[in-house]
């Protein structure tokens, strides 16, 4: 785009574009004390509040489930609010032409923590908040906005960025609920929606101890309502048992709207890329002089808000009211399947596997990957990028997974056709990359003792993020493309089923039996409208194959990015655990967490270890610092590194030894 034409875009009337109607400015500080990054200077941080409406009869907002059953103003349109927080350059001529947004997790942010090499913090107030300030130095203008519908189920707190919709009055329907607790002292299990009524008659709950068991129905003499917002085993201070897959079935009332999360985040991205002001005259917060440098947009979304981006772009809101592109590019991060967002009495906080259950959320069903597919269940055809491709808006996408992924969230599916039996050609537009041998965040998920060993936190791959951020935004701008996809393929024989994996035999060591299946469930007449009305969804005869990355002599996996750490190993590094039995489910996959398992540092300390000790492997330290540099800077020159994390991740690197 021209600089004449975005300038005479960027002042088009407010009125003729998407309909964020009052801005609401609540602060505007200097972020981080104030603190310079480079030629770009300080940054500015604004919070605030945003409101907009939404016209029923827009085609862009058909598809909103009941959106047609809110109320409506004076205008006959639909309202909701959102808090939002922006950071800019203090200076915006001095920005480097980009807004990037970063689609909050559960109300967090989690772009500066994953790029910046700091503490994830909502804060953003002090100079430490800041990391190493990464995005400022590259001139990135960053926001963040609400998009989970606020209420019962997400409560408001401190930091927490959240959505308000209106509630579709008067519609009654069947839910359920799913609790997995990791200690002893849950008493109470959250409803999410409010109940029609207490009457116990009409609601149901049961309790399975493993994925594959038949569910037990627990008597209603044995639990009870809470007030209208919970559940609890009876008599009063029953603990639930760790580790036990409980779902409770029951009639529910006044669902939100939640699929307005996709609109307001379009509308939203719309005001900030291509209108001056609200119609109060509050000027937008990127251009606080009336003009800014933004031409391009990319979003960036961690695990949940990874599925919200794939899912955004799959259901046709990657365009404005004014049928302007939203996001040129995007990287969902750690994320393989849907969101359950745009369904009546959607549940957008749950996740498929969400602990190890795999207990029937309709965000894991097809289409799984970005090309068009025929899905041998249904026999239709469809990608997630049919919707963009046919109004010429689709993203350039740079896709990053974790070896997480494969084993909870059939990530396989992906990159082979749905039966599991042919490598896929990836579109043009779309890059995928492996971390391999990496668990799903760098931190561990769960309490100490629920799996069997410490999480996997020896790999980071933040790093290798930071080099393909930049490679996103370049390539958006025009320029070249990002370096090759690197991810297992059953062609090399790096991708494969979990039994045909080769695990060396460490002592005390088991591999999972199998990844979590991506099982499928019967919701009902109305799926098609997203309206499950099969409750508890009833699991069909149809799994679809889920493949894993094959693993080396040491249990290392063959394929992917191999990042330093793992090039170079001191340890099995994997992105899968097994629940213990202190945990409960023993020996089920462990949520979200891997293992690292150490090499012994000599042959006479490994036992019977298979794997070669460290000074088998590398003699002393300082040769095996040595190859660990090399490793990082290889990656460097084929463009998946960045030269100044080269010694940064040698230091992290020689704690092993």
């Amino acid at each position: 785009m021209t600089r004449a034409l975005f300038v005479v875009l960027f002042l088009l009337p407010a009125a003729a574009l998407a309909e964020i109607t009052r801005i609401e400015i609540t602060s505007e500080t200097p972020f981080a004390g104030g603190k310079s990054f480079g030629a770009v200077g300080p940054y500015v941080k604004v919070t605030g509040r945003f409101h907009g409406d939404l016209d029923p009869s827009y085609p862009g907002n058909k598809g909103i489930v009941d959106l047609r059953a809110a109320p409506r103003n004076a205008q006959g349109r639909v309202g909701y609010s959102a808090d939002f927080e922006v950071l800019r350059p203090a200076d915006p001529a001095k920005g480097n032409g980009t807004l990037f947004y970063d689609v909050n997790n559960r109300g967090n942010k989690r772009l500066i923590h994953l790029l910046n090499d700091v503490p994830a913090s909502n804060a953003l107030d002090t100079p430490e908040t800041a990391g190493d300030g990464f995005l400022m130095r590259h001139g990135f203008s960053i926001a963040w906005s609400g998009w989970i519908p606020g209420g019962r189920s997400f409560p408001a707190a401190p930091g927490i960025l959240r959505l308000e919709v209106p509630e579709a009055a008067g519609i009654e329907q069947p839910v359920w609920d799913e609790f997995l607790f990791n200690d002893s002292r849950q008493r109470e299990g959250k409803l999410s929606f409010t109940p029609v009524n207490l009457d116990k008659t009409k609601a149901v709950l049961t309790v399975r101890d493993r994925n594959d068991d038949s569910p037990s129905t627990i008597q209603r003499t044995a639990w009870e309502f809470v007030g209208d917002d919970a559940i609890r085993l009876l008599p009063a201070g029953t603990p639930f048992r760790p580790g036990a897959l409980y779902q409770f079935s029951y009639r529910a009332k006044n669902p939100p709207v939640s699929g307005i999360g996709y609109a307001a985040t379009r509308d939203w991205i719309g005001f900030l890329r291509y209108q001056q002001k609200d119609k109060a005259g509050t000027p937008n917060p990127l251009a606080p002089n009336g003009f800014h440098k933004i031409s391009v947009a990319l979003a960036h979304g961690t695990s949940q808000s990874g599925r919200f981006l794939r899912d955004m772009v799959y259901n046709g809101f990657n365009e404005t009211e004014d049928l302007r592109t939203v996001f040129d590019g995007i990287n969902p991060h750690i994320a393989s399947a849907r969101l359950y967002l745009n369904y009546r009495f959607a549940q957008p906080n749950r996740a498929y596997s969400m602990g190890y259950g795999f207990l029937g959320y309709p965000d894991a069903a097809f289409p799984f990957a970005y090309e068009k597919l025929r899905d041998p269940l249904s026999r239709r055809e469809d990608g997630l990028l049919e919707r963009c491709r046919a109004r010429a808006n689709c993203p350039k996408i740079v896709h990053t997974v974790t070896s997480t992924e494969y084993w909870q969230g059939g990530h396989s599916l992906n990159t082979t056709d749905p039966k599991g039996e042919t490598d896929l050609v990836l579109p043009d537009n779309v890059r995928i990359y492996h971390f391999a041998g990496t668990e799903h965040v760098i931190t561990a998920t769960m309490p100490k003792g629920v799996c069997v060993a410490p999480a996997n936190t020896v790999i980071d791959p933040r790093p290798a993020l930071r080099a393909l951020i930049l490679a996103l935004d370049r390539w958006v701008k025009g320029g070249a493309p990002p370096p090759d996809s690197v991810y297992p393929k059953l062609a090399d024989g790096t991708l494969v089923p979990a039994s045909a994996q080769k695990w060396p035999a460490i002592p005390n060591f088991a591999p999972p039996r199998t990844p979590n299946p991506m099982a499928q469930f019967d919701y009902g007449n109305k799926i098609l409208d997203r309206i499950i009305d099969t409750v508890p969804p009833v699991p069909k005869d149809f799994r679809y194959p889920v493949l894993v990355p094959q693993v080396d002599a040491d249990g290392n996996e063959l394929a992917g990015l191999r990042l330093p750490e793992q090039a170079v190993p001191a340890y099995t590094t994997t992105g899968w655990s097994l629940r213990s039995a202190e945990g409960g489910g023993a020996g089920e996959l462990c949520y979200l967490d891997g293992m690292a398992l150490p090499f012994a540092k000599t042959a006479a300390e490994r036992d019977k270890d298979p794997r070669p000790s460290l000074t088998e492997r590398y003699q002393d330290k300082n040769a095996f610092i040595s190859k660990v540099r090399a490793a990082a800077q290889d990656l460097a020159r084929r463009g998946y590194y960045l030269e100044e994390d080269v010694e940064k991740t040698v230091e992290r690197a020689s704690r092993a030894w």
